[in-house]
């Protein structure tokens, strides 16, 4: 049974997919999403949201609904008011034996980040079944089709699009879409249909996380924590701080000994819960125990035709660094609007080829990082430290080169030592504070709506070359200036970071990443800039 079709498939509905249908249907493309499950998680898996997911989430609305969905990660005694209110949850680590034991605890890992410095947005500890509905409810209602108890059971390809069939609740249907976006995790279905391939480390552990609820104490004098590595001769393994009354104890059993996921009772579970507390006797309710592995992938390739994978489909990491969902997100992020100027006839598919050529490296290093962090627990061989990078690098500070980046320069390092924004091409803007129409905004705020080009006030050339190339293409080019009495105001020190000065221009691409840039006046700006929106959507 034929059930129509669309633009754009996406299979699965975690959140990756439903970012992939959220940031779609903002840009005016309406996909119809399949997920096998019945509903969405309640598993509060893929807690850490990183400073620039945050960003992400700040673009199409949603941040301050998931800050008051989750709590606000600061730095070791930091904001403790905020904290013992369980609003704010401090980004350390402890190694301790209990959770009645804190006194004798000792600080494993602790992190303190001066994020203002370099976005508007602070990470959030919010777990996915709270953030899951926000990202669903938005994305519905910005058009997207959301099919629950649907499942993916077969992809066909040709020169004009897919044909994918669907098991819909026992009645088999056939859609039809120009493209396919496979966001079905680790083991991914579609994946193993195109027959990609894998790099893998192998398996770091395997593990039992055990969701428990259960009223636990803590005095005002004791250590606060997000994490604890419990060092009991009992029960070893991580126990994370999810929200007030709830915890999260991910416990390794190990195949070789004959030990599996069925040793897991509910009783076994509580049991464990009371070790982690560090009292016999404490109240315990278990709300679910899942198997799961450390396990290190990257496919072979991200595309394969008028497929692509994201998210866990692609890349899996050990939980160390936090980085899983987070790379899924932003990878929806970068191929969203790739195919939505595609679709809408403003870029050639040679688009589309940048999507693996710039996500596809990030996410081997955020996969060797999170293995290399997982393995060592902090504490690096010497062989290791050249090649570590802090958290935030991975997450945010990561510089592209590919075909829709124009004039990065030859040596560019994917991660590079220090996190800088420069303005450099292939690197995520930098974020400053202007005034525009009286209101205090980041210019992330206002780079992220579409293509952007900024000049200083006064460069008239750059703005009338936007219009007349906006007018020629039927791109829509928003141009703005930057600086004293600009469309974005201040003392002219943003535009001066991004490596602009008098005569010069940014042109920054939907996703928040410098395209181009010309650091100083050109002969003819409307030929310039025409040249480099060919060389990115049309691969001339």
């Amino acid at each position: 049974m034929s059930d129509g079709s669309t633009d754009v498939l996406i299979v699965g509905g975690g959140p990756v997919g439903l970012s992939t249908a959220l940031f779609l249907a903002r840009k005016g493309i309406r996909p119809i999403l399949v997920e096998r499950r019945p509903r969405l998680s309640t598993i509060p898996r893929a807690t850490g949201l990183h400073a620039r997911t945050v960003e992400i989430f700040r673009t199409v609305g949603l941040e301050p609904a998931v800050q008051e969905a989750g709590m606000k990660i600061v730095g070791p005694g930091a904001e403790l008011d905020l904290v013992r209110a369980g609003r704010a949850t401090p980004l350390v680590m402890l190694g301790a034996q209990s959770l009645a034991d804190l006194h004798k605890s000792f600080v494993m890992e602790a992190h303190d980040v001066a994020y203002d410095t370099f976005t508007p947005s602070w990470p959030i500890w919010c777990g996915q079944d709270h953030y899951e509905p926000l990202l669903h409810d938005a994305a519905v209602e910005a058009g997207a089709e959301i099919r629950f108890q649907n499942e993916l059971v077969g992809l066909t390809q040709d020169e004009d699009g897919v044909t994918a069939t669907v098991n819909d609740n026992g009645t088999t249907r056939t859609i039809r879409a120009r493209y396919v976006v496979a966001a079905d995790g680790v083991k991914s279905p579609v994946r193993n249909m195109l027959q990609i391939g894998d790099r893998s480390n192998g398996v770091a552990g395997n593990f039992v996380s055990i969701i428990f609820r259960a009223k636990v104490d803590l005095p005002d004098t004791a250590p606060r924590f997000t994490l604890i590595y419990l060092m009991n001769q009992l029960a070893q393994g991580l126990l994370l701080f999810i929200e007030p009354g709830r915890w999260m104890f991910g416990v390794n059993y190990y195949p070789e000994r004959g030990q599996s996921p069925a040793d897991f009772t509910p009783e076994r579970c509580v049991e464990l819960a009371r070790i982690a507390a560090g009292d016999p006797e404490l109240e315990v309710e278990v709300e679910s125990a899942q198997p799961w592995d450390a396990r290190h992938m990257v496919a072979d390739a991200y595309q394969a035709g008028r497929v692509f994978l994201a998210g866990d489909a692609c890349h899996a990491h050990p939980p160390a660094g936090g980085f899983g969902v987070n790379a899924g997100i932003q990878d929806a992020h970068n191929l969203a609007w790739k195919l939505a100027d595609v679709l809408q006839g403003h870029a050639d598919e040679s688009l589309l080829d940048s999507y693996e050529a710039e996500r596809r490296p990030v996410g081997a290093a955020t996969a060797d990082q999170a293995w290399m962090l997982f393995r060592t627990r902090g504490q690096l061989a010497d062989e290791d430290k050249a090649a570590y990078r802090d958290f935030v690098i991975v997450t945010m500070g990561y510089r592209y080169t590919s075909n829709a980046i124009v004039g990065a320069p030859a040596d560019t390092e994917l991660l590079p030592r220090e996190l800088t924004f420069t303005g450099q091409p292939g690197s995520r803007a930098p974020h400053g504070w202007v005034d525009q129409n009286g209101a205090r905004v980041s210019t992330i705020d206002v780079l992220t709506e579409g293509w952007t080009l900024a000049t200083a006030p006064g460069d008239d050339a750059w703005l009338a070359a936007a219009e007349a190339v906006s007018a020629e293409t039927g791109l829509p080019i928003r141009a703005l200036t930057a600086g004293p009495d600009g469309d974005l105001a201040d003392d002219g020190s943003w535009l001066a970071s991004c490596g602009v000065g008098p005569g010069g221009a940014l042109l920054v691409r939907p996703d928040g990443i410098v395209a181009w840039r010309s650091a100083g006046p050109v002969d003819d700006q409307a030929q310039t800039l025409t040249a480099a929106l060919a060389t990115i959507l049309r691969g001339a």
